[in-house]
């Protein structure tokens, strides 16, 4: 049987997810194997979270509510919006996939940095829209080269702060800057997946921004500083002129009862929160010294994760770790063939790992 496709999709590329646990069990023989590789939540989920899924269990025979009303209602209160300009996905990244269904149009054009997360490419492929890598300037979105990028053409730019997998960063001022210099007909999408975890004295409030520019849409996730990954959600934060698109084609009953439920109730555990934030700035803190202190580059983040540089035996070094029981993320397919990815663990996993990668350095 001949299928005939779409001639784009052949220009898609399948997500790389880290490696699991159960493959390098399965693999090398190890029963407890280090995983810090997926930038996920060391300290599990949230208590609040898991409990609030206990007691959901008894009616998951019934439809999610499909406007997840508790939830919106709660995330516009923290954020000082309406409900309306809130949208929860499976995923943040099924928002981004709702804003190319309802934004894009063939032959516009998608902006990224380059390296980024590949879901931004695959957004516009699956538009049919143009894409244009803007390369990172020392590890750092160029906001400047991608300013001067822009065309006629460009109807959306990705931006991701802190951005991944480098972990750098850019301030409210920059933003404002870039935001003040762009036409208002372009979107931009600012990716804050791992915003909980910028160091006190640099954060600051993107969702005040949204007033003075209709054209910024915000997304975050309780993946990583709640510990939901598996219950796959995020949210989005959109100007009221965008946000009725988007609905028109968000599918109905798309996030799960449990996922709703839990995040509710993560949103009420600040001590989970605060625990999470003190773990990810402590074990941040003392990888990078460690490993400087090894002659290894590390470069500055304020995500849960770091980028080191170890030259052309990375991919080595990768299976050096694996063998040991050690999973960090290789990054050849992000175009840092010389760099490795690690997330920041428990104290006892960033020991693990650091005890590991000395044995293999010296060699």
């Amino acid at each position: 049987m001949e299928i005939t496709v779409p001639k784009h999709l052949e220009r898609i590329k399948a997500y790389v997810p880290g490696k699991p646990i159960s493959e390098v069990q399965a693999q090398y023989g190890i029963t407890s194997p280090v995983k810090l590789a997926s930038n996920e939540n060391p300290l599990g989920p949230s208590p609040k979270a898991l409990e609030a899924i206990r007691q959901a269990l008894s009616y998951i025979h019934l439809y999610p509510d499909s406007h997840y009303r508790k939830l919106r209602q709660k995330l516009a209160e923290i954020l000082g919006v309406t409900p309306e300009q809130v949208i929860v996905g499976n995923g943040s990244d099924e928002i981004m996939a709702l804003i190319g269904q309802a934004l894009l149009l063939p032959g516009e054009e998608v902006i990224s940095p380059h390296p980024a997360f590949s879901i931004y490419e695959k957004v516009a492929i699956l538009a049919q829209a143009e894409f244009k890598k803007i390369p990172l300037k020392d590890m750092a979105i160029d906001l400047e080269g991608i300013l001067k990028a822009v065309s006629g053409k460009t109807k959306l730019i990705f931006l991701t702060n802190p951005h991944n997998p480098t972990g750098s960063f850019f301030d409210i001022f920059a933003l404002n800057t870039f935001l003040n210099a762009l036409p208002s007909s372009v979107l931009v999408v600012l990716d804050e997946a791992y915003v909980d975890f910028v160091s006190k004295e640099r954060q600051f409030n993107s969702v005040e921004l949204l007033s003075k520019f209709p054209n910024l849409i915000i997304l975050r996730t309780f993946s990583k500083a709640y510990g939901l990954a598996g219950l796959r959600i995020g949210y989005g934060v959109f100007s009221k002129a965008l946000v009725g698109f988007i609905e028109k084609v968000r599918m109905p009953f798309n996030v799960n009862t449990l996922a709703q439920v839990a995040a509710e109730a993560a949103l009420e555990d600040r001590e989970f929160l605060k625990k999470t934030q003190e773990t990810i700035w402590s074990g941040r803190k003392f990888l990078t010294k460690e490993l400087m202190d090894l002659g290894v580059k590390v470069y500055p983040s304020e995500a849960n994760f770091i980028l080191v540089e170890v030259g052309k035996q990375a991919a080595w070094v990768y299976e050096e770790l694996l063998k040991k029981g050690v999973i960090v993320r290789p990054l050849a397919n992000y175009d840092l063939p010389a760099c490795l990815r690690i997330s920041i663990g428990t104290p006892e996993e960033n020991q693990k790992f650091l005890d590991v990668f000395r044995e293999i350095w010296r060699k």
